[in-house]
């Protein structure tokens, strides 16, 4: 054991406390939730003065201009003989910034529970599962080794497991089992790859796996970064495993979606970040896979929110698209290879702002869904009228996910944009085609673009319409939260406009963090409110608006006799790719596979009858007889050749068994074995004495 002990009492303090949190339920569900909320604390705690001591240590200096940042905090710890290997914890720049935002998203969610599971059954088993998932998340992104991230993120599957069962309905059993498929997946993936991989690479240091991994060829590296790809996008979401999160976010808790949305799914960006700078790093041909993978998952999750008629639904869906925007950035880090900083610092930026902004949106969802009890927005139409302070919270989400000047989401998609422009310039000094990425860099601005029309969807949908059915119910609604769930939501509401205000504080203070672990080079200073990022914030805000004015409202809406607008789902079934391509497709390689099984099975004694009747064909055995010699079933054989010519031929009529061999061969054992009995007797032994005898006489008186 070595290093900073606190490391691993950080780490394994949620676990330990999990039993606590499930035994405190006797005691009612809020001694449940009040453990869960102190524990989060008690982390959050432990993380600030990790991360205050690692950047003291550090000084927090950047580098000079051209330089690599030196940020890399001190604070590590190691412990050999976990399950065979090195158990190894690291709170540098970018992991401590994201384990101590990991610890506030819990702390936030804790404590809007004790309203929100005010009705709930289950309570305890939540509270005790939340906790694991919180040692877990903070064991994968304080992680040092890649076998220490393995091991955290499958505790990390399992652990986040009930959370999408809590409600243990139908559908929620579903998308459970379609989580767990999923996971299950991604984690058998991962540990091929780290099989494939070459030499100590799972079990070094993340720092030292650049160095390491320049020794090895690069057709030895793709196929096991591509197997722990699979893994890591699965988690976070990407295209085409991205199937379990539009299905888990609308059955699970609020606050667990707010989790799975804002940091499970940065556990996986985790992965893929460590990938791109740590075992490919600078690879253009893996920074092109990542950004086109993106690109999709981008545009895939903006349509499925805009088609959606589900209010967490459309919100994880919109989380889809934001990924994709995240797994663009960290493409682009690639891309760019040494002069990548504007790439690290929008990619990390949006994880940052979007980890935010999703706490925010879900707290706000989940106070709409546990008063309302509904989650389409039909019924949930009108609910936020006359209440000021989810009216604000809901809009600062809105204008922060939108990319709005002066709220958290117009900075880092603003290096986004700038990151992809950076791409083209470099294409072009060097000769090469642009016209792909210019498509990207038109579909990027128009998934911002949509990202605005859903929202406004969303927006007017709560907040400006009206209810046919109940709307006097939902204006009496005023005490919709508690104290403690309005400070929660009120904290969460302020974070994106205090961090679009200050975006160099945020937004380029958590770039330069993440520099070192990156390997990327200082920045110089950027201008966030230039003419040309807000031109392009003005070209996504005019796409929304007029995607929402000429297709959300006349045609993803209806009107309906008394004047009132209706949300029909209008997503078709071939989106949805769990139903239309992997069930079936699944159940085919099922079917299939019984079919080649049984082929195979039946095969063996096919292939056995046909060598019977080829070459293992049995001949004909002569028949057996009783005695003779060659010369009997010579005759014997003649004989029988010659009566079977004549039953052809004379004996047609009559004909006669042959059966010669086996007559003359008896006979010629009778006659042997008599004559074994004559001339083993005395008698006869005499007279064959008397006649050689005699002819001894004879011959003498002949020729004497």
């Amino acid at each position: 054991m070595q290093g900073n002990p606190l490391l691993l009492v950080t780490v394994l303090l949620p676990f330990a406390a999990a039993p606590l949190a499930y035994g405190a339920g006797r005691r009612g569900w809020k001694a449940s939730v009040a453990v869960l909320t102190l524990v989060c604390a008690l982390s959050l705690a432990m993380l600030a003065l990790l991360f205050a001591g690692a950047l003291r240590d550090a000084g927090v200096a950047s580098a000079g201009a051209g330089e690599t940042a030196v940020l890399s905090l001190s604070a590590g710890f190691s412990l050999d003989g976990v399950c065979g290997f090195t158990l190894a914890l690291r709170a540098d720049g970018f992991r401590a910034l994201y384990a101590l935002l990991a610890a506030f998203l819990w702390l936030m969610t804790s404590i809007f529970s004790f309203d929100y599971f005010r009705h709930e059954d289950n309570v305890p088993r939540y509270a005790c599962f939340t906790l694991m998932t919180l040692g877990a998340a903070l064991g994968v992104l304080l992680s040092d080794t890649l076998w220490t991230t393995f091991l955290f993120f499958e505790v990390l599957s399992l652990a986040s497991y009930p959370w999408v069962a809590q409600s243990e309905t139908r559908p929620a059993l579903r998308a459970a089992e379609t989580y767990l498929y999923i996971a299950v997946i991604g984690g058998l993936s991962m540990l091929m790859g780290l099989f494939l991989l070459p030499g100590n690479l799972p079990n070094a240091p993340l720092d030292a796996l650049p160095a390491l991994a320049g020794e090895a060829s690069g057709a030895a590296l793709w196929l096991p970064c591509a197997l722990l790809l699979v893994g890591f996008g699965a988690k976070a979401g990407a295209f085409p495993l991205h199937v379990w999160l539009p299905k888990a976010h609308p059955v699970a808790p609020a606050p667990a979606s707010a989790l799975l949305s804002g940091m499970l799914t940065k556990t996986g960006v985790f992965g893929v970040l460590v990938l791109t700078a740590k075992l490919m790093l600078h690879r253009a041909d893996w920074g092109a896979l990542l950004f086109w993978v993106g690109v999709v998952t981008m545009l895939t999750g903006a349509l499925l929110a805009l088609l959606s008629n589900d209010l967490k639904r459309v919100l994880a869906s919109s989380s889809l698209s934001q990924i994709g925007m995240i797994l663009m950035g960290a493409g682009l880090c690639a891309l760019l290879g040494e002069e990548n900083g504007t790439a690290v610092w929008a990619t990390v930026g949006h994880m940052v702002n979007h980890s935010v902004l999703k706490l925010l949106l879900f707290l706000c969802a989940g106070t709409v869904t546990m008063n309302a009890h509904a989650v389409d927005l039909d019924s949930a139409r009108g609910f936020g009228r006359n209440k000021p302070l989810l009216h604000i919270a809901f809009l600062s989400g809105l204008l922060g996910i939108s990319g709005a000047p002066l709220f958290n989401g117009y900075a880092s998609k603003s290096l986004l944009h700038e990151a992809l422009l950076e791409q083209l310039d470099l294409l072009h000094y060097r000769g090469l085609a642009t016209g792909p990425f210019e498509v990207a860099e038109g579909l990027f601005l128009l998934a911002g673009g949509l990202t605005l029309a859903y929202m406004l969807k969303l927006y007017v949908c709560l907040f400006w319409q009206l209810n046919p059915t109940r709307q006097a119910e939902y204006d009496k609604k005023r005490s919709y939260l508690s104290p403690a769930g309005r400070s929660a939501l009120l904290v969460c509401a302020l974070l994106p406009l205090l961090i679009g205000l200050l975006p160099d504080v945020f937004i380029s203070g958590a770039g330069r963090l993440s520099q070192a672990f990156l390997n990327s080079v200082n920045l110089r200073p950027v201008r966030y409110f230039s003419a040309v990022n807000l031109m392009g914030t003005t070209k996504s805000f005019v796409i929304g608006v007029a995607v929402y004015g000429a297709l959300v409202r006349p045609l993803l809406s209806r009107r309906t006799a008394n004047g009132f607008h209706e949300y029909p789902d209008r997503k078709p079934a071939w989106l949805d790719l769990e139903d239309s391509v992997y069930r079936p497709l699944l159940s085919a390689l099922v079917f299939a596979g019984g079919v080649i099984s049984r082929a195979l099975e039946r095969s063996t004694d096919a292939l056995i009858t046909l060598l019977r009747r080829a070459v293992l064909h049995r001949r004909a055995e002569r028949p057996s007889v009783p005695g003779g010699n060659r010369f009997v079933y010579a005759v014997g054989a003649l004989m029988d050749t010659f009566v079977r010519a004549l039953n052809y031929t004379l004996w047609r009529k009559r004909p006669v068994q042959p059966n010669f061999v086996y007559a003359l061969a008896a006979g010629n054992e009778e006659m042997s074995r008599q004559s074994r009995r004559l001339t083993r007797s005395v008698s006869f032994s005499l007279l064959m004495f008397c006649l050689g005898l005699f002819l001894v006489l004879a011959y003498l008186l002949v020729f004497s």
